[in-house]
């Protein structure tokens, strides 16, 4: 002991890289900050029995305060904590040296019921590397977990500790409705061309939505469409059978939609600017239960595909006409089923003889 106590701190620091990773329980009881996901790994033992042993595995651990930020944690839930912990759980090992700063990477986690995910392979996990070399997990809802603890070795994987709980992907009615409100109208067009099983209910899809204002802008022209013909244009919003993260996306390459005849849609880049036909990509990469949604800048017309963007502007000629100023009301809006904000009746009722 005295011996090791004299090597200098990059000795220390080189005998523990060497040293034989202990086994998963000695690593999580020893890290006293996940007391709580350690215990729940220990009331679920069968979850470890689902760990691959074929190329290694890696474990997104939640500290103590994760689940206390977390307002719709429930701890006894059997089926959320299962599913929870199946999909903080990665397959391979994934080192956060190997992350590459500035570009998204998808990968695969243990989650695969079917209540929870709908894509090949095991629900999807967003990771990236900020210019700071800070590294973040991204999940369903946009939530965020960034790394605190990376990378400490266990017998046949990794484990990072993170601030926050990945939140399994929602629905995309949920995700677009009550998490990304600039998605109202395309949520009310799905509705209201009866489109909206086909968009959410098929596995592995990435689906191109236009924002509000793109909406609003030919809300005359989309009004004008017969259902069938209003369900096309949709359609060519839709990328089925593949989810697309938004780095897979090459200039000069065509995609085939869902759209009759399965017309494919152009790609160019121009800079670090990706247009879909000449709509920009303004957000990427929003996971959903059954792939991933890319937010969009102009509703996209299948009947005018040849007009290439114009990177010097700042907004794109809409592709339909006429056109109205984006101050005009929301299209759509009012085919979206009622929830929490229903309309009341302001009618009085009265009893017989009143």
């Amino acid at each position: 002991l005295a011996s090791l106590a004299a090597l200098p701190l990059s000795s220390a620091w080189q005998l523990r890289q060497v040293a034989k990773p202990q086994d998963l329980g000695t690593v999580l009881s020893s890290h006293k900050n996940i007391s709580t996901y350690y215990g729940l790994v220990k009331q679920y033992p069968d979850i470890l029995l689902q760990l691959p042993n074929y190329a290694g595995v890696t474990l997104v651990a939640p500290n103590n305060n994760a689940f206390t930020k977390y307002e719709l944690w429930d701890p006894n839930n059997k089926t959320m904590v299962t599913n929870f912990l199946l999909y903080h759980i990665m397959q391979g090992t994934v080192s956060t040296a190997a992350v590459p700063q500035g570009v998204s990477t998808f990968v695969s986690s243990l989650l695969t019921d079917p209540a929870y995910t709908n894509v090949t392979g095991g629900q999807k996990v967003i990771i990236d590397k900020q210019p700071d070399n800070a590294v973040v997990f991204t999940s369903g809802i946009g939530s965020r977990a960034t790394v605190v603890e990376p990378d400490i070795p266990f017998t046949g994987g990794l484990l990072h500790i993170v601030e926050t709980l990945m939140v399994p992907p929602a629905r995309l009615e949920t995700t677009t409705r009550d998490y990304y409100k600039d998605l109202q109208s395309f949520l009310g067009a799905l509705y209201a061309a009866g489109l909206v099983s086909e968009f959410a209910d098929q596995s592995n899809v990435t689906i191109l939505a236009p924002r509000e204002d793109a909406f609003q802008r030919v809300a005359p022209a989309l009004a004008a469409l017969s259902k069938a013909d209003l369900a096309n244009v949709l359609r060519y919003h839709l990328l089925p059978g593949t989810v697309r993260p938004s780095v897979t996306f090459a200039n000069a390459t065509h995609l085939a939609t869902a759209a009759d005849g399965g017309q494919k849609i152009s790609l160019r880049r121009a800079g670090n600017n990706l247009y879909f036909d000449r709509a920009q990509l303004l957000q990427p990469d929003i996971l959903i239960a059954n792939g991933v949604v890319h937010i969009i800048a102009d509703v996209l017309n299948p009947n005018a595909t040849s007009a290439p963007p114009d990177p010097a502007l700042g907004t794109q000629a809409p592709a339909y006409s006429p056109a109205l100023a984006t101050d005009s009301a929301l299209p759509f809006v009012t085919a979206l089923p009622c929830t929490t904000d229903c309309p009341v009746t302001t009618t009085a009722i009265t009893g017989s003889g009143s």
